[in-house]
C-alpha cells in the first residue's frame, strides 16, 4: 500500500510498499481537552518504521501513544526532547534541528523550521524548538508542519 492516511489530530501515516512513517502519534480517545470523534482507521498504525515528532506539546509528543508503537521504531524528535522519548522505551532516538537530514530505509527526511511555542506545557521543564519535516518516500514529497504558525518560509 502507498499513500497517506489521516489518523486524527496531527497524526498521519505516510507509507509506500516497504516503509511506514507516522507523524505526531496521538492514538488514544482523549488527551487533555481533545477528544477523538471517530475511531482509529482500520489500518494498523502501531507497526511503523519511523516516527516524526514536531514539538514537545503533550498532544504531539504523547508518551502513552508512543508506548503503543513498535519498540524498534526510530523516533525523530526536536533537540531537547530525546531524553523524554527514551522514557517511553525507545532506543533509536534522533534529536534534530532545522537543516538536518535523516534517512530511514528508503525515506529521506529533511528537517525544516516551524514556529510554535517551545515548551511542553504550562508546568513542564522540557523546552525544545519545534520543527517541520519534508518526507521523501516512494517518489512523493510530503510536508508535515505539526502546529506551526504561518511564517515567510
Amino acid at each position: 500500500m502507498a499513500g497517506l492516511t489521516w489518523v486524527g489530530h496531527s497524526t498521519v501515516l505516510i507509507e509506500d510498499a516497504s516503509h511506514r512513517v507516522l507523524t505526531d502519534p496521538l492514538l488514544t480517545r482523549r488527551v487533555a481537552h481533545l477528544r477523538r470523534r471517530r475511531a482509529l482507521p482500520a489500518v494498523d498504525v502501531t507497526d511503523v518504521d519511523l516516527v516524526l515528532v514536531s514539538h514537545a506539546h503533550m498532544d504531539h509528543l504523547h508518551l502513552p501513544s508512543l508506548r503503543m508503537l513498535r519498540p524498534g521504531a526510530r523516533i525523530v524528535t526536536p533537540r531537547g526532547t530525546g531524553r523524554l522519548v527514551r522514557t517511553a522505551g525507545f532506543t533509536d532516538v534522533v534529536e534534530v534541528v532545522p537543516g538536518d537530514r535523516v534517512r530511514s530505509g528508503p525515506a529521506v527526511v529533511d528537517v525544516v523550521s516551524a514556529r510554535h511555542h517551545h515548551g511542553r506545557g504550562p508546568h513542564g521543564r522540557v523546552r525544545a524548538a519545534p520543527v517541520g519535516y519534508v518526507v521523501d518516500l516512494g517518489g512523493r514529497r510530503t510536508y508535515f508542519a505539526g502546529d506551526t504558525d504561518l511564517f515567510d518560509e
